[in-house]
């Protein structure tokens, strides 16, 4: 095998680290996934069909997305080539820019969009309402805490 430069190390150790949170992502959609099905099944809970087959497909997607991450991270950290080029595009200046941008866009719709949703369903539903306002305030409260925690981190 060939030798790995420190730097392509260095990105085999942070891929390793993102297959751990993969994997711990896809045994939690596993929980949520038997505990629908053991509440439904067992417990006889009332939930009507239409959201248990929602909740299922959910559920499975998002654990199929993170088992496609996982075994695409697994080939790209066997392939000495692969992962020098994935490394390179990944640490690209203008690529890392495009993703800033991108994600301040996405964060900025997220937040109008539940603002809104917050006073349309003031007028639908309270609890319509109180979950957009919950939201709202988790996105608050997540990024402040990860900000100071990169500010001392970084």
């Amino acid at each position: 095998m060939k030798e790995l430069s420190k730097l392509d190390r260095e990105y085999r150790e942070k891929l390793r680290k993102k297959n751990i949170g993969y994997l711990a992502a896809i045994i939690f959609m596993l929980i949520c996934s038997t505990i629908l099905f053991i509440g439904t099944k067992w417990y006889e809970l009332k939930i009507n069909d239409h959201a248990v087959g929602f909740l299922s497909g959910f559920f499975f997607s998002l654990c199929s997305v993170f088992v496609i991450f996982l075994f695409k991270n697994r080939q790209t950290m066997k392939n000495p080539e692969k992962l020098r080029q994935e490394r390179i595009v990944k640490t690209d200046e203008r690529n890392i820019e495009i993703s800033a941008k991108s994600l301040q866009i996405t964060t900025f719709v997220m937040v109008i969009s539940l603002a809104i949703l917050s006073i349309v369903g003031s007028f639908i539903s309270r609890t319509l309402m109180t979950t957009a306002s919950g939201l709202l305030n988790l996105f608050l409260i997540s990024y402040i805490i990860s900000y100071f925690f990169y500010k001392k981190k970084l």
